[in-house]
């Protein structure tokens, strides 16, 4: 939704508007703490789905962390005698447990610091039919293994996810070590399929296609961490207590220092308070590039149309690097590539940052095969052959589409970085593989991040920088920064030269100087010269509305300028606060949960009457036409008339 100032009279309105949504705003955030802490004060301390659980009665796994271990472990005395079931997370910073129970149970720990969903996760691949093809077609992987002889030789990968099953694309020596944290044990295994083919995108070599099928980062060494069943799901908490174990092992098996996570689930909380992002936020300061996939969730399933804000965690975690799916068509040429439907496009739920980072190849890809999983039975049309399966042999392939093979991309590509530089810190990893990547033209930033990735590019500018240089200096080894390259078709590559800093894109010449902000001292987005703005702070007649520019050069990705080319605003998409709104006219549905639900749009075509979409708390909000009849009862906030009648007190 886009509004234009057309005149002197709108335009002073419009700045008095503001001022009232200033003052507004406030009521807006404390509205639903109030509603929380009205019934009981611990119920503050959960997130969305904890409190649906509370409201509910219903039983519910969570997480609960502590200030002290002592604390921890008197809860768990605590839970116990009231029948629930407690595990310890093996955590010795953030002190918590894993608690199955009422919420009558668990919410009598009031001393808790935070209550969290142990959430279901899932898998973020889907399926789609085969295509015969090189999937990393347009990468340049294979010419930056060939320029610079660094194929990941030396970086150890962790992969976190349903496991892996032996196969002649990966010799056993490379899989320095297998934990199951599923079923505890100690053999090889994977029983849905998923884990054998991402491993096999970062690091197969293609030996039984001839090369054919040959990962990003061929000569990798690989550490299997098993958190998903043979279903292709798992808990949250398994995930927690995988990340904390590569987090205490991070120095061993030569040195693990990038970690895949082809999985996730909605987002329930802000970043700062999710223990899973808390986990991979722990890691990345520890020095190890976490890669994580968008999610699946592009398409709004009421309309079948794409949407915005289906990014899930551990994909907002700031400091991961958030991959969503690039569709190549099946073609050598780049004007058809896209971002997939399907792709999860931001901003992230409740911080608003703008995800996903980039985009990598997706869709249709071709990766090793687990015979015997659920993937390889379910779907036999997806299986393909290499070349050198006897009569009696199963496919040593299969295809698959989804974020879940588009993270493992990027995942190949950083092991391709620190094997051309190993000293390489995981903020300038990030930097350059977005400043790197290739921009599709008329393709919005919340879609495709910074760009579409290109591994020879990014190899390539890792290698010319030096990161001993003191900060503020120019740093690249040798020459300039090209700006472009060729693919393994001999096509021209150019340099996006964006990278993504919270809500807006830094430009220019960012990566020639070694900035703090390349460094993992500095929360990615989070640094003081740059902290979001909401209301813009634009001179004298520019007509930004929500989200303003800070400078010339740092351009907003949510919300932009008037001008048509800085506004992001896809037609009746609309982002306000923690929601995201869908549809049109009477289609509006509303991407969120609770007492934050707030609709901005019209119930009908030929109507200016808004619809309200609220909950029991009263907090209902409703944003009116343009009349001047501003009027604020209790809870309830309503802008202007409805249907034209004013809204009384209560829910409406």
């Amino acid at each position: 939704m886009r509004f234009t100032l057309t005149s002197p009279n709108a335009r002073k309105k419009a700045v008095w508007g503001r001022s009232m949504l200033l003052a507004l705003l406030a009521a807006l955030i404390a509205a639903p703490a109030a509603a929380q802490t009205s019934t009981t004060d611990v119920t503050a301390k959960f997130d969305d789905a904890v409190r649906e659980a509370w409201s509910t009665g219903s039983f519910s796994r969570v997480i609960m962390k502590f200030a002290t271990k002592e604390d921890r472990d008197r809860a768990a005395g605590e839970l116990l005698n009231k029948g629930a079931a407690v595990r310890v997370l093996d955590d010795d910073e953030t002190p918590s447990l894993n608690v199955f129970a009422s919420p009558a149970a668990f919410g009598t720990v009031d001393y808790a610091d935070r209550i969290s969903y142990d959430a279901p996760v899932q898998v973020a691949a889907a399926t789609a039919a085969p295509v015969r093809a090189k999937f990393v077609r347009g990468l340049g992987a294979k010419i930056a293994k060939a320029n610079y002889n660094r194929p990941g030789t030396g970086v150890t990968v962790a992969v976190i996810d349903s496991g892996f099953k032996p196969h002649p694309d990966i010799a056993p020596a490379r899989i320095l070590k297998f934990k199951d944290f599923v079923t505890g044990g100690s053999a090889q295994v994977d029983g849905c399929g998923h884990g054998t083919h991402v491993a096999g995108i970062i690091g197969g070599s293609g030996l039984a296609s001839d090369g054919d099928f040959s990962g990003v980062a061929d000569e990798t060494n690989l550490v299997v961490v098993r958190v998903l069943g043979d279903d292709c799901s798992g808990k949250t908490s398994d995930v927690i207590d995988a990340l904390n174990w590569v987090y205490k092992n991070r120095n061993n098996y030569g040195g693990i220092r990038v970690v895949n996570l082809s999985l996730g689930h909605p987002i329930f909380e802000p970043s700062s308070s999710d223990p899973m992002v808390k986990a991979v936020q722990k890691l990345a300061e520890a020095g190890v590039v976490v890669v994580t996939a968008a999610g699946n969730m592009g398409v709004n399933p009421k309309t079948g149309k794409i949407g915005y804000g289906g990014v899930g965690v551990p994909c907002n975690a700031p400091r991961a690097i958030c991959v969503g799916s690039g569709d190549t068509k099946n073609t050598d040429g780049f004007d058809d590539d896209r971002v997939a439907d399907y792709s999860s496009r931001g901003p992230s739920r409740f911080d608003l940052l703008a995800k996903p980072d980039l985009v990598a190849t997706g869709h249709k890809v071709i990766s090793l095969s687990a015979p015997g999983s659920y993937l390889y039975n379910t779907y036999p049309a997806l299986r393909v052959t290499g070349g050198y399966e006897g009569a009696n042999t199963p496919a040593q392939y299969m295809t698959l589409s989804g974020t879940s093979m588009a993270s493992p991309m990027a995942a190949g590509t950083a092991a391709l970085m620190l094997g051309a530089n190993p000293k390489l810190q995981v903020n300038t990893v990030k930097m350059i593989m977005q400043y790197t990547s290739r921009v599709m033209p008329g393709v919005d930033a919340l879609s495709q991040g910074s760009g579409y990735l290109n591994a020879l590019g990014a190899t390539r500018l890792a290698a010319m920088i030096n990161p001993k240089a003191k900060v503020g200096a120019y740093w690249l080894r040798r020459g300039s920064v090209p700006g472009v390259n060729e693919d393994m078709n001999g096509q021209t590559v150019k340099w996006g030269k964006r990278i993504i800093w919270g809500d807006r894109f830094i430009k220019g010449d960012a990566a020639y100087i070694h900035m703090s902000r390349w460094d993992d001292n500095i929360v990615w987005g989070m640094d003081a010269l740059l902290d979001n703005i909401v209301w813009g702070n634009c001179a004298e007649g520019c007509e930004n509305i929500v989200w303003g520019n800070y400078w010339d050069e740092f351009d907003n990705i949510v919300w932009g300028n008037v001008k048509i080319e800085d506004n992001i605003v896809w037609g009746d998409n609309i982002v306000w606060g923690n929601n995201i709104v869908w549809g049109f006219w009477a289609e509006n549905i509303v991407w969120g949960f609770w007492d934050d639900n707030i609709v901005w749009g019209n119930v009908h075509k030929y109507s200016q009457d808004n619809i309200v979409w609220g909950n029991d708390w009263m907090d209902n909000i409703v944003w009116g036409n343009s009349n001047d009849d501003n009027i604020v009862w209790g809870n309830n906030i309503v802008w202007g008339m409805f249907s034209g009648q004013v809204l009384s007190g209560g829910v409406q």
